[in-house]
């Protein structure tokens, strides 16, 4: 480890991940006395890490041993990660021949537990670039994506959202008119949120389905005001409808035409 990441808080964030690493790499479960050896650390310090992954689900601590194995929060990460890389892969070209046909930005978003997360954006023609920066965690009340995952994601209701803020003047914030719009979203399968989440800006979004027809994530196109407008253009909703239906057949959706 270099001087320079080997300080302060960074310091602990490796050590932290050498512990996680050498937990998954052991054979069967292992203890914080070889973990220290391993490592070339104090055990002190070697259990407050253990201690913090064990309260945070990645790691499980053995009552009748005190050894410790991987635990339920990494298996999610992993399973999370493995679909991210089997999304991006079935909807490569998808995403790629709806940008070039309409020449606006296409967000990508993936499920991740209960949480709608950017993984992919590619920029439209325009000379103003729009785009969402990868790894952006998006709020389900106030753009398209997050109204897609909330009306075909199994694991989330509106009900379980707490406050609705107003992003923008334009954001739902009343739960029964949120609602409303779900259950209309998953009717006619796609979303649109104009201006809710930044103003100038409009968005219209997609499912992408797997194999059980569960929710796997979100196409968007994402650009001003100007190019999707309040009506928002027949053409550009069957576009992106074919678009998320593709990558569903990639991902093994059979139900849909």
């Amino acid at each position: 480890m270099s001087g320079e990441t080997a300080t302060g808080g960074v310091r602990s964030v490796q050590l932290a991940l050498d512990v996680l690493e050498r937990v998954a790499g052991a054979s069967e479960e292992i203890g914080v006395s070889e973990l220290a050896v391993q490592l070339g650390t104090t055990k002190g310090s070697v259990f407050r890490h253990l201690k913090t992954l064990v309260e945070r689900g990645y790691l499980s601590q053995n009552p009748q041993t005190s050894r410790y194995r991987l635990g339920v929060q990494a298996y999610v990460l992993g399973q999370a990660a493995a679909g991210g890389i089997d999304l991006l892969s079935a909807s490569a070209d998808a995403l790629r021949d709806l940008r070039d046909e309409l020449g606006l930005s296409v967000v990508l978003s993936v499920l991740q537990g209960k949480r709608l997360v950017v993984m992919d954006t590619q920029l439209g023609k325009s000379a103003l670039e729009i785009g969402v920066r990868t790894g952006t965690e998006l709020q389900l009340h106030c753009n398209a994506q997050g109204k897609v995952a909330l009306a075909f994601a199994r694991q989330l209701s509106v009900d379980q959202l707490g406050e609705l803020p107003a992003v923008t003047v334009n954001s739902v914030t009343d739960r029964q008119v949120l609602k409303q719009q779900v259950s209309a979203v998953r009717q006619q399968g796609w979303a649109a949120a104009i201006e809710e989440e930044t103003l100038g800006i409009s968005a219209i979004a997609a499912p992408i389905l797997g194999m059980n027809a569960e929710f796997i994530g979100a196409v968007a196109l994402v650009a001003t005001v100007q190019n999707i407008a309040r009506e928002v253009d027949p053409a550009q909703v069957h576009a992106l409808k074919k678009a998320a239906l593709r990558a569903s057949w990639n991902l093994g959706y059979r139900d849909g035409p």
